[in-house]
């Protein structure tokens, strides 16, 4: 067995008197306690406790894994009562388990669905914004017609000419390209060719280094009204989220009560059922709650399991 770290907690179940003068000794003043109870099992066979100690052991780890997923602090305390009815002890712990997933599965669900829909805002602010910088009034960017194409793009500007003279040289008449606003190194080019033609336009262009950019959709009269609808559709979904971010925290601090005191039972009746083995059914015992602070040495840590049973744990 390890020994512990900083902020470790010793829970032991010990039966012999210097053995629990030695454990309750180890813990800081005032944060230790001492329980004497009886080993009791109610009945149950030896094949029995051991069922109910893997049945303990899993829903044991499975807390573990939900408050790391969660990202919830362990804070280890007593168990707030003596002895507990273990086969209802399981199923509430199966509850609260399946609670605390679910719970935070949905606002985490929302709030990525948010999220998604903010990020997806934010790019389409910035797709009208270029749109809005390339010179280009709106109606010039659409086309009625339907067997015609329109092709926004960039252009560097040493290739500019080069490409005007292909398009001009190989479809004559049949296509246009406009020359819009310039930005850095590049200009923005408008090309307009038959549907039919469109395509290969297009791979004339990227020839000459054509970066195309796609023209939004958009349901204003103009971009920058578009682009104004975004902002606050922006705006709104980023309180919404925040609200949802104050839920979830809430639920954070619900379910790591919640879950740490559940594990604190679910630990504390592993630890009784493994006394009975070790120690004897309705053996008078002492269950200890001590925090430690300082590293246990071996030779302790050793001597305390052979006279029982024992668990160290970090916590807060």
């Amino acid at each position: 067995m390890s020994t512990p770290a900083k902020n470790t907690v010793l829970r032991a179940i010990l039966a012999d008197d210097a053995s629990v003068k030695m454990a309750t000794a180890l813990g800081t003043q005032g944060k230790t306690e001492s329980k004497r109870i009886p080993l009791t099992s109610g009945h149950l066979t030896t094949e029995q406790i051991v069922g109910r100690i893997k049945e303990l052991s899993k829903v044991r780890d499975e807390i573990v894994q939900v408050m790391r997923q969660l990202n919830l602090t362990r804070e280890a305390g007593p168990s707030a009562i003596e002895q507990q009815d273990y086969g209802s002890e399981l199923e509430s712990a199966k509850l609260e388990l399946d609670e605390a997933r679910e719970k935070h599965q949905e606002v985490q669900g929302r709030i990525d669905k948010i999220q998604r829909q903010i990020d997806d805002s934010k790019k389409r602010t910035a797709a009208l914004t270029e749109i809005s910088q390339t010179g280009f009034a709106t109606d010039q960017l659409e086309s009625e017609a339907e067997d015609f194409r329109r092709v926004l793009g960039r252009l560097p500007v040493k290739k500019l000419e080069g490409a005007q003279k292909a398009v001009q040289s190989q479809f004559k008449d049949q296509a246009i390209l406009a020359v819009g606003s310039k930005k850095q190194d590049a200009f923005y080019v408008l090309v307009a060719a038959p549907k039919d033609k469109s395509s290969q336009a297009l791979q004339t262009l990227l020839l000459y280094d054509f970066t195309p950019i796609q023209i939004p959709e958009y349901k204003s009269q103009d971009v920058q009204s578009g682009i104004q609808t975004e902002e606050e559709k922006a705006k709104a979904l980023a309180k919404e989220l925040d609200e949802l971010k104050l839920q979830l925290d809430d639920l954070r601090k619900t379910a790591g009560l919640t879950l740490n005191q559940r594990l604190d039972k679910v630990v504390d009746a592993l630890m009784m059922f493994r006394g009975i083995l070790k120690l004897g059914e309705g053996t008078q015992a002492s269950r200890i709650y001590a925090r430690l602070e300082r590293v246990l040495p071996a030779e302790i840590v050793n001597n305390l399991s052979r006279r029982g049973v024992i668990e160290l744990e970090s916590s807060s």
